[in-house]
């Protein structure tokens, strides 16, 4: 089960709450449309839940935020509505942690600064999709100044010029044809990328601020499992995986989500390359006196 009590919540009642009705042993009648026969399935024991109309699953969560078009935050006001004694502070264990987010704002360090025009991502572009995120380090005392890109998870990928990568909370993040966060499917397509600076070099090189298509950003390879029933959503998926073993295997396990050959391995642009932000990093890049357009 999760750490997090919200998540542990019984997806059954959830559903009650959401006047699903019950179709059979484990079933239920999808909150997604009208249907005659009940699609949705739910697992007890990891309180998950998978509706085969749509091709999606998840948490209780995700599903309460899909239902009601929502976000995770009233997602967890939710749930406390149906039991009083959980409260968003109970939705973090309560542990010492190493390390913590102490401020989250938005990109102004020359530090950071340099650190996106040396990678040949515009500031502008970086402004829209990440965040400038300091992280206490406990054990150390020290405080760290990296670039944040935030997941579904309501965490963060963090990246510094040092090198340094982390995670507040593992997760992936999916970007809708609007350029905002969203776990509803808006397109056919799906564009798959392993971290975010591949995103935004993407975007770069097409002179655009949003994607054409709905995106998934993994933020790492071992999230892959999380993005399969989004994946599954989709008949076509672009493939922006790195030119490394991890990424030949990630991309076999998207090949068996997705049949009828709608995969397209995207790494021959830059099988010269680690990944696509290093190709973009080896070009001229982008030119600073050009403003990016909103569409492709």
């Amino acid at each position: 089960m999760f750490d997090n009590p919200f998540y542990n919540f019984p997806i059954d009642r959830i559903l009650e709450e959401l006047g699903c009705k019950k179709g059979g042993k484990d079933m239920y009648f999808s909150p997604f449309r009208e249907e005659s026969e009940a699609s949705l399935h739910i697992d007890r024991e990891k309180n998950l839940w998978y509706d085969h109309g749509s091709g999606l699953g998840g948490t209780n969560v995700q599903l309460i935020m899909l239902a009601r078009h929502c976000s995770q935050k009233e997602a967890y006001s939710f749930i406390a509505s149906i039991d009083p004694t959980l409260s968003a502070s109970k939705s973090v264990p309560d542990k010492k942690k190493n390390s913590e987010i102490i401020s989250v704002r938005e990109i102004r360090s020359g530090y950071l600064l340099r650190y996106l025009e040396r990678r040949k991502i515009p500031v502008e572009l970086a402004r829209v999709y990440c965040k400038e995120v300091i992280v206490r380090n406990n054990e150390r005392g020290q405080n760290f100044t990296l670039v944040g890109f935030e997941n579904n998870a309501g965490g963060y990928a963090l990246k510094s010029p040092g090198g340094l990568k982390s995670t507040s909370r593992a997760g992936i993040t999916t970007v809708n044809i609007e350029g905002k966060r969203s776990v509803v499917p808006t397109t056919d397509n799906v564009s798959i990328f392993e971290g975010f600076f591949d995103f935004l070099s993407w975007l770069v090189l097409q002179s655009a601020t949003v994607p054409s298509c709905d995106t998934i950003v993994l933020n790492s390879v071992n999230n892959l499992n999380k993005a399969e029933a989004y994946i599954k959503s989709h008949s076509k998926a672009m493939c922006f995986l790195d030119n490394d073993q991890a990424g030949r295997k990630a991309l076999e396990s998207v090949r068996r989500m997705i049949p009828d050959n709608g995969i397209k391995d995207m790494s021959c642009l830059y099988d010269k390359y680690k990944d696509l932000n290093e190709m973009l990093q080896s070009s001229r890049g982008y030119d600073l006196d050009k403003s990016l357009s909103r569409k492709i």
